[in-house]
């Protein structure tokens, strides 16, 4: 977009024209109702010359005396109304556009709704996807200004997407009537302007009981993120409601329950989060498949250029895509690991056959034995199960209130956990004791080892490592041989040893220490639990969950 320097005093105007006038409903300015044909004629030739030489300083200045909603009447009136040969309202930039003045207008409220715009690269991923489902009408839920149905429609040619147009199969969801005007506006610029009468564009509270999908429907999803303090009367008061208050959840539930097939882009909590657990009961009537993404060192919400929401790239939220295929004689959801990636990386990885090469085999059912989805690479799966199978405790069953032998962990894990012989010096560490020393030497060993940062990964992988959750760790102990107890004692003591070598501090909040053992130690526990577990598996494998890049070591 291109910032022209000449301001609104320099346009020429056969007369002048208040632009501070409250719009009528066409978005043209007020008039009196004696108002002679001239003057309306004037307003009309005012408007169009104006928005014939319109650029982001007018556009600002509009914003800012007129207010986005009011700005944005005159805009879309203008370009139904009009052949604009002003290429500064592209319809290929009006979203952008539109985030501009939400940044002017509205920054912290735009953020406390709970709105991340898809980015165009997922939106094209989301598409292929989508394109694959069934359902002969096709729902844009909270579709905002549009890029997930405009990115679908794209694919599928101007053919085919002006076709379902003018059947009227295309339904727009949204609460933000600006929004959804732009997008049904940029959906009459790129295919048609006399297809308006046969798009059902609708403003509406999605999650009201009077809002009903329509039969035969699939469902492209960008719900927001946001919770609520409590149910209004007018949603379904469902479990799902009740348990979590979240409203991508809700939406989740309402869209998957309403349609024959959906894919939907939302946060990743639903999959391992104790208050989710309604809502993954409820998919298991369902099948398909999710996948999950970190947030560092790269995030899929990237972010914005105009500060809308998410300028801290590093901590934007961890984001999956959920497809509800719904295929005849399955039942479940097959997930990913948690796929981390840098930046460098994301053309390659956003690619809809390198994404599915992530996901495991294995359709997951939820039940109250076995309440989460673990996101475990396929590769990893018979060191999962060999790991549970040989696993009759947790870690729960060993530590006690006090005891003689101590350990800590740091509770922030970004790449690797790490135990420390004692209490450390640091905010956020889980402390546990132990009577046994044997016991001692061998937790001290696991944390050490991949497979207790594995379990994170697994279960959670969010920002902080909760002591109920280590508690869980599945423990083999009872298998261990003389000789294995021997192993661990040694290795315990070696590193307990040395440890103070190998500890690393910060001062970004008081003194905060972590420890951070060459990869040899990691390695070398890792072979000898394998060799317990009955694994003739290389230990490097568990390169996967540390690399900070997805398809640095990923086999797919």
């Amino acid at each position: 977009m291109n910032d022209s320097k000449r301001t609104m005093k320099e346009i020429p105007t056969p007369r002048q024209i208040n632009l501070s006038d409250r719009p009528d409903e066409n978005g043209q300015e007020a008039l009196c109702p004696n108002s002679s044909a001239d003057e309306r004629a004037d307003v009309e030739t005012a408007a169009v010359q104006r928005f014939s030489v319109y650029n982001l300083s007018l556009y600002k200045e509009d914003v800012l005396q007129k207010g986005l909603k009011e700005t944005w009447k005159k805009i879309n009136s203008y370009l139904r109304n009009h052949d604009a040969a002003n290429k500064f309202l592209s319809s290929n930039d009006l979203t952008e556009l539109y985030e501009i003045g939400l940044a002017l207008q509205d920054k912290q409220g735009k953020k406390a709704s709970g709105q991340y715009y898809t980015p165009d690269d997922v939106a094209n991923v989301m598409a292929r996807w989508f394109d694959k489902q069934t359902g002969s009408n096709i729902c844009d839920v909270a579709c905002g200004t549009g890029n997930l149905i405009l990115a679908y429609l794209e694919l599928i040619g101007k053919r085919a997407a002006t076709e379902l147009l003018r059947e009227g199969k295309i339904f727009l969801y949204d609460s933000d009537e600006t929004a959804l005007d732009i997008c049904k506006t940029i959906l009459l610029l790129k295919y048609g302007k006399e297809l308006d009468p046969f798009i059902h564009a609708v403003r509406c509270d999605f999650l009201s009981k009077e809002i009903k999908l329509p039969r035969d429907c699939k469902v492209i999803a960008n719900p927001p993120y946001a919770s609520v303090k409590s149910i209004n009367p007018s949603w379904e008061k469902t479990d799902v409601a009740t348990n979590t208050k979240e409203l991508y959840s809700m939406f989740m539930e309402k869209i998957i329950k309403q349609s024959q097939s959906s894919v939907i882009i939302t946060p990743y909590s639903f999959i391992g989060s104790t208050k989710f657990y309604p809502l993954r009961k409820m998919m298991n009537d369902c099948n398909g498949f999710i996948v999950s993404f970190d947030n560092v060192p790269g995030n899929i919400f990237c972010g914005r250029k105009h500060g809308i929401f998410n300028t801290n790239t590093a901590n934007s939220v961890r984001a999956a895509i959920t497809v509800v295929e719904n295929k005849d004689g399955a039942k479940g959801f097959r997930t990913t690991p948690l796929i981390r990636f840098k930046n460098e990386e994301r053309k390659k990885l956003l690619k809809n056959a390198v994404l599915e090469s992530f996901i495991n085999d294995r359709s997951q059912i939820v039940s109250k034995d076995f309440p989460m989805y673990f996101k475990c690479a396929k590769e990893l799966n018979a060191i999962w199960d060999a790991w549970r199978k040989n696993s009759g405790k947790t870690l729960s069953d060993y530590v006690k209130k006090s005891g003689k032998y101590v350990l800590s962990m740091p509770n922030t894990c970004r790449y690797f956990t790490a135990a420390a012989a004692g209490k450390m010096k640091r905010n956020g560490q889980i402390v546990l004791a132990f009577e046994d020393e044997n016991v001692f030497h061998y937790v001290y060993c696991l944390i050490n080892s991949s497979f207790a940062y594995w379990f994170w990964r697994l279960f959670d992988g969010g920002i902080t490592y909760s002591k109920r959750l280590l508690l869980n760790l599945p423990m083999f102990y009872d298998k261990l041989s003389g000789n294995d107890r021997e192993f661990f004692r040694g290795q315990a003591t070696e590193m307990m040893c040395s440890a103070q070598k190998y500890v690393v501090t910060k001062n970004n909040v008081g003194i905060q220490e972590n420890i951070k053992f060459p990869r040899e130690f990691r390695d070398k526990i890792n072979r000898k639990i394998l060799d317990i577990l009955g694994l003739n598996i290389d230990e490097k494998i568990f390169d996967m969950i540390h690399s900070n890049m997805a398809l640095e070591v990923h086999i797919g």
